[in-house]
């Protein structure tokens, strides 16, 4: 059995963490034997919204295919959002400091080109195709196809509170701020810290006979940071399982159409810790749910196999 004491353990410039120490203190030493249980507190690394703010745009672009040659019997349309590409500097889109102001960003946004997926279907909502067209919003000219003064103008400007700063590129040795595109392709499907742009769209016009469509967008601009929270738990998820094989006896089909395999290692509730005395000590004899030490010392560890 483990010998509890509240000294000081160990020398020079180690440094272990209060809550190892902490549990230690108190008969458990995690680093040998991990408390497995559902904590009712976790410890997140979450990423955090700070401040956001929409805006609504609307365009009438062609979908580069002959519709009703190519595709006669598509009556109806899907859209969805690949992404967004844009360039950085003057006509385009700027991220800079509003002067006296320090916790706060204007954000200029301006020759935004969407890419879209767009399903075609038939009068019986069977898929027909899938276009890729492309539409600028934004449009720094004001004789661009989809420019509209009311509509899709040539440029907005939004302010942001962004108390913790934004994110730069480093590339070409001088950094330049950015806006990190959330989207659906495999380069931006992801949030980072600083400003973050995503956009959702909805037809609102699909016209068959000339090939064009028309798509409202909505711009959504947030600052996001990742902050620790702590936040109160109500267990692990229970993963539905399918089976492969129908139970024999076998250890592997058996294996097979068992169960499912979880992790048990509790993470621990990070805060103050007790000492070794009072509500907070843990008594040194429980045995752990998911490792125990038999009377000849030999740990058992979870997912191991003990040697026959």
């Amino acid at each position: 059995m483990a010998r509890c004491r509240c000294g000081k353990s160990g020398a020079g410039t180690r440094i272990v963490s209060n809550i190892v120490r902490g549990m230690r203190q108190n008969c458990v030493d995690v680093c040998a034997d991990p408390v497995c249980d559902t904590p009712k507190v976790l410890s997140l690394q979450a990423p955090l919204i700070y401040d956001e703010i929409g805006i609504n745009l609307c365009a009438t672009f062609a979908l580069g295919s002959d519709v009703p040659t190519e595709y006669p019997t598509a009556t109806t349309a899907a859209a969805s959002l690949l992404g967004l590409a844009y360039t950085y500097g003057e006509g385009n889109v700027l991220v800079e400091a509003i002067t006296g102001r320090p916790k706060c960003y204007v954000v200029t946004l301006s020759n935004l080109t969407a890419t879209f997926a767009v399903n075609l279907y038939d009068a019986s909502a069977r898929l027909v195709t899938t276009l890729y067209p492309t539409a600028v919003y934004l449009p720094s000219e004001t004789t661009a196809p989809t420019y509209d003064e009311s509509t899709n103008p040539d440029s907005v400007e939004l302010e942001i509170f962004a108390p913790y700063g934004i994110a730069y590129d480093a590339a070409g040795g001088t950094p330049t701020p950015i806006i990190n595109n959330v989207n659906f392709l495999s380069t931006g499907n992801f949030v980072r810290q600083g400003l973050n742009l995503y956009a959702i769209p909805k037809i609102l016009d699909f016209d068959t006979d000339d090939s064009t469509i028309t798509v409202g967008l909505t711009l959504v601009l947030q600052s996001l940071y990742f902050s620790g929270y702590r936040v109160s738990s109500e267990g692990r998820i229970a993963t539905p399982k399918g089976s492969l094989a129908t139970p024999e006896d076998s250890d592997c089909l058996r294996f097979v159409a068992g169960d499912l395999l979880d992790l048990a290692i509790k993470p621990l509730e990070l805060g103050p810790c007790g000492s070794c005395s009072g509500e907070g000590k843990t008594v040194c004899d429980e045995p752990s749910p998911c490792s125990s030490s038999a009377e000849d010392d030999t740990i058992v560890i979870p997912g191991i196999a003990a040697p026959e």
